[in-house]
């Protein structure tokens, strides 16, 4: 078996790489899979949008010739990004930058003391908070020195009239009671201190008695040095105000304690770390590139003969019908299904597909959609994806994010462009995540409608959803414990190549 020759198909935004697939290709391979007749016909694999053409192409070698033992023929769509790297990277950057680990402490102490100690602070609920203790065990979870954050990483927790109400504090009086306390906190002072020297090239100005010196970088957004430094640019040295800098505090800490009142809180520790990379770091932190990446996918259902899914589509049309055709996508692949399925119901309107999902990264608004339009096309369909307890322990960049890459999706990357530009949506539902089939309370049907919709569908079919840790039998096992484990965990891809095979 030629894997690389006979099974890949190879494209960049949608179009096929020139220096290594081509058009006629698709014809070349196709025509192999009908001739070879397979009982259970053609597997097309879409992996994940976070993967680079090595990584891709490997995927393909490994899982291909299981594919065939389960009597299919494999086709690969290996759509190349490598976005994962570049997005740790960046984070791992932000992780040691002093302004970061400063603001996640300030935020943190001041969501604590709203919320009155009901979450989010280890120990009895309702104690009283250690401010000092607290900055200390920061520092150590930072330096790497201790297992967890010093905050909870709690799941859901169901709003209460207490949460509400801390969520309705007046911004301009948090600032105020926020900025009266920055004496006791010289290291927020002076990370906060060397920031500003950077932008404005000046000396320090300190509100206390200490100095701090020039900050090494400043990977702050522009927007948020704006909102911290009014005035203050590379050639205008303003003075540092410190109730301009209370007044961010304050607006991030009232978004976490929004969260919090809504029932969308990510854990104390992740909810704190992506409203400050939302205010201070969004630029970094891979939305455009997300949301180009899940622009890619449609793309390769163009008009264009260089496009890829439109490609194989034509090519499908003008064969045979093989026995059954089966999607499998990984992640972001699965947003490249639904893509998929709009596209055949124009091209090849009467075929039907068995569809399995590997840990999703599917919004329910888009795969409702599909579903809307497409449902009646669909033969069988499983899920596999992980139970929230292992999601919410599946480390994405150490220190820095302790949940898993479709947490951080959910919390920061997916949002929805209006008149004024993109906005981010906040704790976006995933379909790939447990959360999100369980907390009726919070995405009930008034609500969020496309997440109720795809629980119905769900509730149709028999062993819809497989969540890791599960052992239930043969297709409904799986032991994946991170989100790039699901096509290669054993268990995981043994239950896909029954559900191929039955």
């Amino acid at each position: 078996m030629n894997v690389q020759q006979d099974h890949v198909l190879h494209s960049r935004d949608g179009k096929f790489a020139d220096d290594t697939s081509h058009p006629e290709d698709v014809a070349r391979i196709l025509k192999a899979a009908a001739t070879a007749n397979q009982a259970n016909g053609l597997v097309i694999h879409f992996h994940g949008g976070l993967v680079c053409e090595k990584d891709g192409r490997g995927i393909a070698d490994f899982l291909a010739p299981k594919y065939w033992d389960a009597g299919a023929y494999p086709l690969f769509f290996v759509w190349e990004s490598g976005f994962i790297e570049s997005l740790k990277n960046n984070l791992q950057d932000i992780s040691q930058d002093p302004a970061f680990r400063e603001l996640v402490k300030k935020v943190s102490e001041w969501a604590l003391k709203k919320l009155g100690g009901q979450v989010g602070l280890k120990g009895a609920p309702g104690q009283a908070i250690n401010e000092k203790k607290l900055r200390d065990d920061f520092d150590l979870w930072f330096a790497g020195k201790s297992p967890a954050p010093p905050v909870t990483d709690e799941g859901h927790v169901p709003s209460t009239p207490t949460m509400k109400g801390a969520a309705s504090i007046n911004e301009d009086d948090l600032a105020d009671d926020i900025e009266a306390g920055l004496d006791a906190d010289p290291d927020f002072q002076n990370a906060i201190q060397a920031l500003h020297n950077a932008v404005s090239q000046g000396g320090p100005k300190s509100k206390g008695a200490g100095t701090a010196s020039i900050a090494d970088v400043v990977r702050l957004d522009n927007k948020a040095i704006g909102e911290l430094f009014p005035g203050t640019t590379a050639t205008t040295k303003g003075l540092l105000s410190w109730i301009s800098v209370a007044k961010f505090v304050a607006k991030v800490v009232i978004a976490v304690l929004k969260r919090y009142a809504a029932g969308r809180a990510h854990g104390m520790y992740c909810t704190v770390v992506e409203e400050v990379l939302r205010a201070a770091y969004l630029d970094k932190v891979g939305a455009t590139v997300w949301n180009q990446m899940k622009k890619d996918t449609a793309d390769s259902f163009g008009s264009s003969s260089e496009c890829c899914g439109t490609d194989v589509l034509n090519q499908l049309q003008q064969l045979a019908s093989f026995p059954k055709i089966t999607l499998v996508g990984h992640s972001t692949g699965a947003v490249y299904i639904c893509n998929f399925l709009d596209a055949a119901a124009r091209i090849i309107p009467n075929h039907k597909f068995d569809i399995i999902f590997l840990a999703p990264a599917v919004r329910h608004e888009r795969f409702a959609a599909a579903l809307q339009a497409h449902a009646q096309r669909i033969e069988k369909f499983r899920m596999f994806g992980m139970s929230d307890e292992l999601e919410s322990n599946d480390v994405m960049v150490p220190i820095l994010y302790t949940r898993s890459l479709l947490y951080f999706v959910s919390g920061l990357l997916e949002g929805h462009t209006n008149t004024a530009g993109w906005t981010a949506d906040i704790d976006a539902p995933i379909v790939g995540m447990q959360r999100y089939v369980e907390n009726t309370d919070v995405f009930d049907t008034s609500d969020f409608p496309e997440v109720e919709e795809v629980r119905e569908f769900l509730n149709t079919i028999q062993n819809s959803t497989v969540w890791s840790e599960a052992n239930a039998g043969d297709g409904l096992n799986s032991q994946s414990h991170s989100h790039g484990d699901f096509d290669n965990d054993p268990q995981t891809v043994a239950s896909v190549l029954w559900q191929i095979s039955h």
